[in-house]
């Protein structure tokens, strides 16, 4: 379905990553983020495809290797009201490991493997689809602050929670990050 864009995106994000310039150091040590703001999210299951829009979350917590490359746990996705009977909720999205570099004081890329996640909430509780597949993240983050503390990002999302399922979500946050 979406393989060969997928495919392109990760190429410019290695190619970005590789001929970087040599950025200052912005951080070090320990990180942790989150991030709120709108997400759509597009999810086929064979045969029907449906797009949702809800409120994007992103968390992250790690450290910094070296001058300036951020290696940490990265949970990214939307989470939108459903129909479904006796869901409140559903999130769909990635998590697992996480990196961030700067290309510049102010832009900073970042992308991640992990697992797809389809999660439902029902009155408190979380169901989530165990099997668990891959799931891939990459994206920007703007400085709004100058301190750092306060970023603008983008991320694409995509996620096969299950055998037959396949999510595809972009995000836009608002982040407080701490470091």
């Amino acid at each position: 379905m979406t393989q060969r864009p997928l495919l392109l995106a990760l190429i410019f994000l290695g190619g970005s990553i590789a001929y970087a310039p040599p950025a200052l150091a912005q951080r070090s040590g320990f990180i942790i983020g989150f991030g709120l703001g709108p997400g759509l999210v597009l999810y086929s299951s064979v045969p029907d495809r449906e797009s949702k829009i809800g409120m994007a979350v992103d968390f992250h917590i790690g450290g910094v290797i070296g001058d300036s490359f951020e290696l940490y746990y990265v949970h990214k996705g939307t989470l939108f009201r459903t129909d479904e009977v006796g869901v409140d909720f559903i999130g769909l999205g990635m998590n697992g490991l996480g990196f961030a570099y700067p290309l510049n004081p102010e832009f900073t890329i970042n992308g991640g493997i992990g697992m797809g996640r389809r999660d439902r909430l029902r009155g408190g509780n979380v169901d989530s689809d165990e099997s668990g597949g891959l799931g891939l993240v990459g994206g920007v983050r703007y400085k709004l602050s100058e301190s750092g503390r306060w970023g603008l990002g983008f991320d694409i999302t995509y996620g096969r929670p299950s055998p037959g399922f396949n999510t595809l979500g972009a995000q836009f946050t608002i982040s407080v990050l701490s470091h």
